[in-house]
């Protein structure tokens, strides 16, 4: 059996930037350290949706790989944090855009942070099990604009570190650019901790005026910052071995990318230096599971990811129900 290869990432940035003068300091309420450092991001625009976004995102991987946009699909993996439409995901709009007819669709909404390796594990059991070769899985993080930059919302310290933006990422069936090991582990008895909230306390579905954001207390903030740190670095130990390397071998590292406290620390976990972690959190904020295929693409233009390159992916999800890490050995023969 092969294994997949990853041969390509791409991306969109919606066009609205937002700098830290769109956000109101509420007085009284102090900024937590997870809170700080960002100083540009994008936001979804009112009128666009995550299918355009992934549909830019999409055409322009089409054209750098020179691929048949109609023919080159056999899956479609996405992963939407705030959907167009309940009931309803994005992967089938999106083939109705780039004019393309999968073989499958799947739209999940599980894996947050770490959705992309996720769906690149799912990728890899559709094409080692069924007659599909190539899948093209895609992260949005649409949560920024639609939540976060809501005019009350923006009042709370934790709505000025996420961005929105999408990446995409090509995944085919040799071993050109393999796909060494995947890791995944959950963790259920986190999986109800990261809660939405308004004022009123009504649930999402029910109608009202004031906007929903996300619950971070101070005991939250605590429990997340202990999870990170202690479930990550394992998982990205864990890939390493799986791929039967050295944390020596390691070229680069991409995590999500929540804050510089968690960059930092997962970084020296492995012991590689700044300049080989590669993120664009400074001026794209916490994008989520949009992070790490946008990343990747950031390394292929910084010339920090080269033929060769061992290429280590890794991170945790909301309030830490995954942790997971993968290694790709980008491009060997190259």
């Amino acid at each position: 059996m092969t294994s997949i290869s990853l041969v390509g990432a791409s991306s969109y940035l919606p066009e609205k930037i937002v700098d830290n003068d769109f956000f109101i300091s509420a007085s009284g309420i102090k900024k937590h350290a997870m809170f700080r450092g960002t100083k540009l991001r994008h936001h979804i625009g009112d009128e666009e949706s995550t299918a355009d976004m992934m549909a830019a995102a999409t055409d322009k991987l089409i054209e750098q790989l020179n691929l048949d946009g109609k023919k080159s699909f056999d899956i479609i993996l996405t992963n939407v944090t705030m959907p167009d439409l309940p009931f309803t995901g994005a992967g089938a709009v999106l083939a109705k855009k780039i004019g393309c007819q999968p073989q499958y669709i799947y739209d999940i909404s599980n894996g947050g942070c770490v959705s992309f390796i996720l769906m690149l594990e799912m990728a890899k059991a559709l094409i080692h099990t069924t007659s599909a070769k190539t899948a093209l899985i895609c992260n949005v993080q649409s949560s920024a604009g639609r939540i976060f930059g809501q005019e009350e919302n923006r009042k709370q310290p934790q709505s000025a570190i996420p961005g929105d933006g999408c990446g995409v990422s090509y995944i085919v069936d040799n071993d050109e650019s393999p796909v060494q090991s995947i890791v995944v582990h959950n963790f259920p008895e986190y999986s109800e901790d990261m809660t939405i909230c308004t004022d009123d306390n009504r649930k999402w579905w029910e109608p009202g005026t004031l906007p929903f954001n996300v619950e971070f207390s101070d005991s939250k903030l605590a429990n997340i910052i202990e999870r990170g740190n202690r479930l990550v670095p394992p998982a990205l130990y864990e890939a390493i071995d799986k791929a039967q390397l050295s944390v020596s071998d390691i070229d680069c590292l991409i995590t999500n990318q929540p804050n510089r406290i968690f960059l930092r620390n997962w970084r020296e976990s492995v012991e590689l230096p700044p300049e080989k972690h590669i993120n664009t959190f400074d001026e794209h904020g916490n994008l989520f599971g949009a992070a790490l295929p946008i990343s990747i693409e950031r390394g292929l233009d910084t010339k920090v990811l080269v033929p060769g390159s061992r290429l280590l992916l890794g991170g945790f999800s909301h309030a830490g129900d995954y942790a997971a890490g993968a290694v790709i050995h980008w491009f060997p023969n190259k």
